[in-house]
C-alpha cells in the first residue's frame, strides 16, 4: 500500500467581491499530523474533516483545523478495507464505501458513523442474483444519507453496473449497465450527482478514451455520451475527476495522451463541450467554492510532486498553486473543501518525507 499524506490549506476570502485571485488565498504550510494508510477525505458540516485509512489498522479520524495546526481528533475503528472513499450527508453521516478482503475474496461493504454514535456500522451492499457480490465499488451519496449511487464492479475484465444502494441495508434498489457503446467493457468512476436528479460519470473503455455519459434517476443514459478528447486530434484521454455545478455544467479533469500528453479541464453542457483550459497537472481531484467562481484542484505536476490549484471557472485562469510535494516523485490524491470554503484539505504522497496532514495558511 502506498503511503499518502494529507495535507490541510485555509482558504482565507477577503470578505468582499472584487478579485478572484484575492479570494484564492493559497499560501504557506503551518502545521503537520501524521497519518499512515489513506485513502480518502470529505468535509463535515461543521467545517472539519473525515479520513478514511485502509489496511489492517482501519479508522475513520476526524481532523480539525486550527491556528496553530491541525489536529487528529477522534479515532473510529472500521473493518480493513483494501481501498475505499468516504462521502458524508447533510446531517454529518459518514459513509465509507469499499472493498473488505478475506483470502482471494473482495466483498464491498458499507461503513456507517451517524453522528453521536459510539461505532460505526458494517453493512454489506447485497448480492447480485446471477453476479454475486461485487468486489469493487466507486460511489456518491445523496444528500440525505439513506442512499448510494454507485459503479459496481464483479470483475475488472467485465466492466461495471450503475446501481442506487439503501445505506441502511445495503440492498440494491435498482441496478443498469452503462448504455455506452465501447471497444472495451465500459467502466464507469468519477460519479457526481445532477442537480435535476439521477448521476453523471466517467465512462472508459471508448476507442477515443473517456466519455462523460449522465443518467437520470432511474439510471436511464441522458443524451449521448459526450468524448471528451472527441476533437482532439491523434490524442485519448482519461478522466481523473468531476464535478458538476448548480446549473448542469460538468466540470472534468482529463489526462491526454498521444502527442499532447498534457492535462485539461473541460467543462460540458447539454451535450456539447463547451470550454477547454490547460490544467496544471493531472488533477487527482476537484473542488468547487461556494458561488462557483473557483474550482481547487489537488493534481501532480511535471516539475514537482503533488500541488493545490485554484482556477478562475470564467477564464480558466490559474490564480493559486502551492506545491505540497517538491520530488518528482510526489503524486498527489483527493481533496475537500470545507461548506464555509474557508479550510480545504487535500492528499498527497511525499516521497521520502513519510504520511502526513499539513496546514496552509
Amino acid at each position: 500500500m502506498r503511503c499518502i499524506s494529507l495535507l490541510v490549506a485555509a482558504l482565507f476570502a477577503t470578505g468582499c467581491c472584487s478579485a478572484v485571485a484575492e479570494e484564492a488565498a493559497l499560501s504557506d504550510l503551518l502545521g503537520r499530523v501524521d497519518l499512515a494508510g489513506l485513502a480518502d477525505v470529505a468535509a463535515l458540516p461543521d467545517g472539519s474533516f473525515v479520513a478514511l485509512l485502509t489496511g489492517d489498522d482501519g479508522a475513520l479520524v476526524a481532523l480539525v483545523p486550527g491556528d496553530s495546526g491541525p489536529t487528529a481528533g477522534r479515532e473510529t475503528g472500521i473493518a480493513s478495507y483494501a481501498d475505499g472513499e468516504v462521502h458524508v450527508a447533510d446531517d454529518g453521516t459518514v459513509v465509507a464505501l469499499g472493498p473488505v478482503v478475506s483470502g482471494e475474496r473482495r466483498d464491498v461493504v458499507l461503513i456507517v458513523l451517524r453522528p453521536g454514535a459510539d461505532q460505526a456500522e458494517v453493512v454489506p451492499v447485497a448480492a447480485d442474483p446471477d453476479l454475486g457480490t461485487p468486489d469493487d465499488a466507486t460511489g456518491v451519496l445523496f444528500p440525505d444519507g439513506r442512499t448510494l449511487y454507485a459503479s459496481l464492479a464483479w470483475d475488472t475484465a467485465a466492466g461495471s453496473r450503475l446501481a442506487t444502494v439503501d445505506v441502511a441495508t445495503g440492498t440494491v434498489t435498482a441496478s443498469a449497465g452503462l448504455q455506452v457503446d465501447a471497444v472495451l467493457p465500459p467502466v464507469a468512476d468519477g460519479l457526481a450527482l445532477r442537480p435535476d436528479g439521477g448521476v453523471a460519470a466517467l465512462v472508459h473503455g471508448r476507442a477515443d478514451g473517456v466519455a462523460l455519459a449522465e443518467y437520470d434517476a432511474d439510471l436511464r443514459l441522458v443524451g449521448e455520451p459526450v468524448g471528451l478528447a472527441d476533437d482532439l486530434p491523434e490524442a485519448t484521454g482519461t478522466g481523473t475527476a468531476l464535478q458538476v455545478l448548480a446549473d448542469g455544467t460538468v466540470l472534468a479533469a482529463v489526462a491526454l495522451t498521444g502527442d499532447r500528453g498534457d492535462a485539461e479541464l473541460v467543462t460540458v453542457r447539454d451535450g456539447e463541450v463547451l470550454e477547454r483550459w490547460a490544467a496544471p497537472g493531472h488533477a487527482a481531484g476537484i473542488a468547487v467554492a461556494a458561488g462557483e467562481r473557483l474550482a481547487y484542484l489537488s493534481y501532480t505536476g511535471r516539475e514537482h510532486g503533488a500541488a493545490v490549484a485554484a482556477v478562475d471557472l470564467a477564464t480558466g485562469a490559474l490564480v493559486a498553486d502551492v506545491v505540497l510535494c517538491e520530488s518528482l516523485l510526489g503524486s498527489a490524491a483527493d481533496l475537500a473543501l470545507a461548506p464555509d470554503a474557508n479550510s480545504l484539505v487535500a492528499g498527497a504522497d511525499c516521497a521520502g518525507e513519510g504520511t502526513a496532514l499539513y496546514l496552509l495558511d
